[in-house]
């Protein structure tokens, strides 16, 4: 299933206003399928400049920028809205790991959310990505930039970015052969930290991945962040990564009226070994597979002593 089948079958468009956010030119809900409202930071005229020399977005067989209806550079999404408020889903692919602050974005969500309404995520599994060396972000990590505010990517989230983002090729983690990925640049350690004393000095904005998930990680934050009653949503469904892939999609649904330890409680339950760890080493051959099945007999896993250390 497509992400955009996903996302059609989770917030059910038709006869629905709806919004997604940054679809660029490639919105998962297309205006025919409802009435969607496309935003995004930017104007079109300045998406098509910003993105003139992309292939992938301008070039002549890419997919035209979608026209964006909400402008958010200057303001809130509730703001952009008015009266059109609420909406009945919000549809978000690679959008949350920007956010500094995921909790505080996702309470402005809510602000426009009937409900019973569904906001839609896509989020890449760090597994599969540049962020593979990265430690999954944890509810420390999430709770303390939403007390403190946080609008944009802090001096800990760009270091923690820029220096241990690598050159992944996820085929190839997802075949067993790279579990040791190298950097994406030289001098990374130097270039995170003139980038995090940047933006510490003058308050920058810096794109960056400010969180990382696989998709047992998220469901672990998420339910003690719902505990805590600090969004008003119940995890309703989640879809894990699958083979060959590089993201897991979520969908949120607002319950406010519901207490949070009952929406926590509703938090779905996912193997920690197929959807935290690296992947099992496929086997090939009769020799391997009998040494493995002895190491499953010794140790309960088929993982060498070497992997799963790193990410």
């Amino acid at each position: 299933m497509t992400a955009r089948q996903r996302a059609l079958d989770a917030v059910c468009p038709s006869g629905r206003l709806g919004v997604e956010l940054g679809p660029l030119n490639r919105p998962l809900i297309r205006r025919e399928d409802g009435d969607i409202l496309y935003a995004d930071h930017r104007t079109t005229d300045d998406l098509r400049a910003k993105y003139a020399g992309h292939e992938s977005v301008i070039g002549p067989d890419a997919q035209p920028i979608v026209e964006v209806d909400l402008v958010l550079e200057h303001q809130s999404l509730a703001e952009a809205l008015g009266p059109r408020a609420p909406v009945d889903y919000i549809v978000a692919s690679h959008v949350m790991e920007h956010i500094a602050d995921p909790l505080g974005w996702l309470n402005e969500l809510a602000a426009v959310l009937s409900e019973g309404g569904m906001i839609f995520l896509a989020i890449p599994d760090k597994r599969f990505t540049f962020d593979f060396h990265r430690r999954p972000s944890t509810t420390a990590d999430l709770v303390g930039h939403h007390i403190a505010g946080a609008r944009l990517a802090s001096p800990t989230q760009v270091f923690d970015y820029v220096s241990r983002v690598a050159e992944v090729d996820p085929f190839a983690v997802w075949a067993g052969r790279e579990r040791d990925p190298k950097p994406l640049f030289e001098g990374q350690l130097a270039r995170a930290l003139a980038d995090a004393r940047n933006v510490a000095a003058d308050g920058s904005y810096y794109d960056a991945h400010c969180t990382v998930y696989t998709p047992a990680s998220f469901l672990g934050v998420f339910r003690e962040v719902i505990a805590l009653g600090l969004i008003p949503f119940e995890i309703a469904r989640i879809d894990p990564t699958e083979r060959n892939t590089i993201e897991f999609f979520v969908t949120l649904r607002k319950r406010e009226a519901a207490s949070p330890a009952e929406r926590a409680t509703a938090t779905p339950t996912l193997d920690g070994r197929r959807h935290d760890e690296l992947p099992e080493v496929p086997v090939r051959g009769l020799r391997r597979r009998l040494a493995l099945a002895l190491r499953m007999l010794r140790t309960g896993s088929i993982r060498g002593s070497e992997e799963g250390r790193h990410g």
